[in-house]
C-alpha cells in the first residue's frame, strides 16, 4: 500500500509537470513550437499515467480474478452424489446403496453418504435393521464428534418417519 502511495505522489508530480508544459504550449511563439511543446507535454502526461496504470490494474484485478481463479485448491475432487441419487430416483435402490457405499469408502470423513444410505434403508427398503447397521458403522468410522452428532440427529429423524408410516 505504501508503494502505491509513493507511485501516486510521483505520478501526480509528473502529471502536474505535463499539464504545466501543455499550458506553455499555448503561449509559444510559433505554431510549430506550440505543437512540439504540446507533444512533449502529452508525453509527460502519458508517462505519469503509465506509472499509475500497473498498480491500479493489480489492485482491481486481484479481487476480480479471484472469482475465476480462487486461491483455495481442493486436494481431491468432491464426491459425486448425483449418480447414486439418480439411481435411487429410478428405483434402483441396491445400486444406489452400492454407490453411496463407494463414496463412504473413498471419503471416510463424509457424513452425507451414511445419511443417504439410512434414508434409502428406511424409506425405500423399509429395513430398519439395515439402517441401524449403517448408522453404527457410520458412528464408528466418523472421527469428529460434530459429524457423529449430526449423523445421530439425522438417523433419529429418518427413523421417526418409519415409525409414522
Amino acid at each position: 500500500m505504501i508503494s502505491l502511495l509513493v507511485r501516486v505522489g510521483v505520478a501526480g508530480s509528473v502529471l502536474l509537470v505535463g499539464l504545466v508544459v501543455l499550458g506553455r504550449a499555448a503561449g509559444a511563439g510559433s505554431p510549430a513550437a506550440g505543437y512540439a511543446i504540446g507533444l512533449f507535454g502529452c508525453a509527460i502526461i502519458i508517462t505519469g499515467a503509465i506509472i499509475l496504470a500497473f498498480p491500479i490494474a493489480r489492485l482491481l484485478a486481484e479481487p476480480v480474478g479471484s472469482l475465476f481463479y480462487p486461491g483455495k485448491r481442493l486436494s481431491r475432487p468432491v464426491p459425486m452424489y448425483s449418480i447414486p441419487q439418480s439411481k435411487r430416483k429410478s428405483g434402483l435402490y441396491e445400486e444406489a446403496m452400492s454407490g453411496f457405499e463407494q463414496i463412504a469408502a473413498d471419503y471416510p470423513t463424509e457424513v452425507q453418504p451414511y445419511i443417504e444410505m439410512i434414508d434409502i434403508a428406511v424409506m425405500d427398503l423399509k429395513d430398519p435393521d439395515r439402517a441401524n447397521e449403517i448408522y453404527r458403522r457410520g458412528v464408528s468410522v466418523l472421527k469428529k464428534q460434530q459429524d457423529r452428532e449430526s449423523l445421530a440427529t439425522m438417523y433419529s429423524a429418518i427413523r421417526s418417519r418409519l415409525d409414522v408410516s
